[in-house]
């Protein structure tokens, strides 16, 4: 659990845990930094609250046990390259709220919504 103090999740912050398996990521992060989940090959299913605003190159990463990823923002959140979500697996589910699908499908470097199901809450 991430203390309710902590306004950004840096470089590499948790790049390599491989025995992550849940985190908690509190509403006061606003970014998320380059390879900051990079490699947590452990990892089943990360939140991402709204009050996040960017996501760095690499953050999630060959995160290999993700099933899925859930952001709250009705805005997606501006992801700063192409591989902040490269090599996570196709059967990953992309959980976005309800009537912002469209919004997210379209957002600059998401996961490929040809390849990755998008599904509303």
């Amino acid at each position: 659990i991430i203390p309710d103090s902590v306004t950004s999740i840096g470089e590499y912050a948790f790049s390599s845990c491989y025995s992550l398996t849940n985190i908690i990521i509190p509403d006061s992060v606003t970014s998320i930094g380059e390879y900051a989940f990079s490699s947590c090959y452990s990892l089943t299913n990360i939140i991402i609250p709204d009050s996040v605003t960017s996501i760095g190159e690499y953050a999630f990463s060959s995160c290999y046990g993700l099933g899925f990823m859930k952001f709250e923002s009705t805005t997606p959140p501006t992801v700063l390259n192409v591989n902040a979500f490269s090599n996570i697996p196709t059967d990953c589910i992309i959980y976005v709220p309800r009537g912002y699908l469209e919004a997210y499908e379209d957002a600059t470097y998401y996961p490929d919504p040809d390849v990755y199901q998008y599904v509303e809450y």
